[in-house]
């Protein structure tokens, strides 16, 4: 219910709205102009495998600290730290999450070695 009701729906919305704002959709695998899964580019880069790899550790881990965070130090729900702690790294998360696909597009290319 939860995927078929509330995540499928606002993934398309989030889509059609990216598209409505003009805003650039990452290909973290290396999907664009391959027909088969086995032409990826992830399987074929080692520092974009390691990279998709890094970034779900980094997310697991940050849901986890916060769980764990507010259940150690007793904060309630409603509180503003879990709301600003979340604002401050969805912000830096925003800047390094470019900045880390930039690295891995640019990885090995001519306009890296400038």
């Amino acid at each position: 219910m939860d995927i078929c009701l509330s995540n499928i729906p606002a993934i398309t919305f989030g889509l059609i709205v990216m598209d409505w704002m003009g805003i650039r959709r990452y290909d973290w695998f290396g999907r664009d102009g391959t027909t088969s899964i086995t032409q990826w580019k992830i399987w074929t880069c080692h520092k974009r495998l390691g990279a998709v790899f890094y970034q779900q550790f980094l997310l697991l881990i940050h849901f986890l600290t916060g769980f764990f965070l507010i259940n150690a130090l007793f904060i309630p729900p409603k509180h503003f730290f879990p709301v600003a702690r979340l604002l401050l790294w969805f912000g830096f998360g925003g800047i390094a999450h470019r900045e880390a696909y930039l690295d891995i597009e640019t990885w090995n290319t001519p306009l890296r070695k400038e």
